[in-house]
Parts: C-alpha cells; structure tokens; sequence
C-alpha cells in the first residue's frame, strides 16, 4: 500500500505538468492471416478498429497530439489524436490500429486505483532502472472510463492486466505492459498485448514524463497484427482562433 501510495503521488505529479503537446509518430505496421501463420501470441490497449485482410507492410508517419482538459469535478483528463500530412485525422484503413498510450499509465493515478487490483512482484533492473514490479487488473464493473474496442458491431469496453515496472528512486513509470482482461467473443477478439516504453522528454522550460516507444500486437478475426509507434520532437501544442463578425454588426 506504501508503495502505490507513493506511485499514486508521482503519476498525479505527472498529470498535472503534461501540457497540450505534439509529438512526430512514426508507425510500422505489419499483418497476417491464420492461414499464413504470423506470431503466436499476438496480444495492446485502447484497439481503434480491426479490420481483415492479407499479409501486409507499411510505415507511416502522422503528427500525434496530447491534448489535457478539466472535468467538471476537476479531475484533469487526457485525449489522444493523430493527424495525417494534409491536418486531417486519418480515416479508414489508412489509420494505425491503436492510440491512448499515454492514457494507459492513468490506471495508476490515486483517483484511479480503486478500479484495480494489485499485487507486488518484486524488484528487476530494466532499461538500465532499478524498479518495483507490480501486476494489475482492473476489475469488472469499476472502471469509470474504460479503453473502447471500435468495430462493426460498435463499441464495446476493454478492461485491462498487466505488469508495470516503477523507477525505484522517484517512483515514476519506466515500462508498461497491458494485455486485455478476456477476450472479446463478440467481435472475434481474441489477444491484445501493448508494450510502453517511457521516459524524459524536455519541453520548452519543462522535464516530462512521455511515451518514447510502443510495441502493439494483436489477434482478431482470424487475423494477427503487429505495430510499433516511435515518438520523438515532441513540442508544445497551441491553436488560436478569431472570432469574425459580419458587417451588419
């Protein structure tokens, strides 16, 4: 209990210092299908959509935003998008498969705990940290804003477990795996496994505490997917607008 009490602080700490931001996001994507074999265990967080096809590469690049707001029991809240080269959110198959990644570590927020269970570990050296490792689940029923899984059917929510390994010294988040909590019958939905990579990121006059890389993969409808997400430059986001009146004003 000392422990998420202390990882609980540090990730409230954190929330509130993430400005709205933009970061590069380059994406490689690959697919296969059942009957071309592909990985094994392909398993992620926050599914966009699925959709089947056959075996194929590509890389794309997209500007990815992370953009913070209050809710009215001022909880701050975080919302992800990416957009295309033209400033438009990509649509169809022409979008990744995933977003929500810096969402993800919220789990841990001290407001956010009570929607899970916990369980320590131990300690392991990882990506060059001394860190706590602690397994989670969200549990049924308790999770006020859920991961979504988009498909043609609609919506339907994405509960999570996982492991997450907790930098010793200042207890921030070093790496974070999720996988979804059972599968998804109603779409096909089989495996989901999300690997997040986190770390320094400098701002302006700010030291953050961001997405460096992603590893995604999945199983659906007879079909296995793998993407990683590399985030870099990111920068401070900010959007004006004017306000025109006619001339009859």
């Amino acid at each position: 209990s000392d422990l998420l009490a202390k990882a609980g602080a540090k990730a409230d700490e954190l929330l509130q210092e993430v400005p709205n931001l933009v970061s590069d996001e380059a994406v490689s994507e690959t697919q296969w299908t059942v009957a071309q074999g592909g990985p094994a265990d392909c398993t992620g967080t926050d599914c966009a959509h699925f959709l089947a096809g056959a075996h194929s590469d590509r890389n794309q690049k997209f500007s990815y935003m992370i953009l913070t707001h209050s809710e009215q029991d001022n909880r701050l809240m975080v919302a992800e998008y990416r957009t295309g080269r033209n400033g438009k959110p990509p649509q169809g198959t022409a979008a990744p498969h995933f977003q929500g990644f810096i969402a993800t570590w919220l789990i841990f927020t001290s407001s956010n705990q009570p929607e899970s269970r916990f369980r320590y570990l131990g300690r392991q050296q990882t990506d060059g940290h001394d860190t706590f490792v602690i397994g989670f689940a969200q549990i049924p029923g308790s999770v006020e804003s859920p991961g979504q899984i988009l498909g043609s059917k609609g919506s339907i929510p994405l509960l999570l477990q996982g492991i997450v390994w907790i930098e010793q010294s200042d207890f921030r988040i070093v790496r974070l795996r999720t996988d979804i909590l059972s599968s998804q019958p109603q779409v096909e939905f089989q495996q989901q496994t999300s690997k997040i990579v986190f770390g320094p990121v400098k701002v302006a006059d700010l030291m953050l505490w961001l997405p460096q890389a992603v590893d995604v993969e999945l199983q659906a409808n007879g079909q296995y997917l793998q993407e990683q997400h590399q985030y870099s430059n990111y920068r401070l986001f900010q959007a004006k607008s004017m306000i025109i009146l006619s001339p009859n004003h």
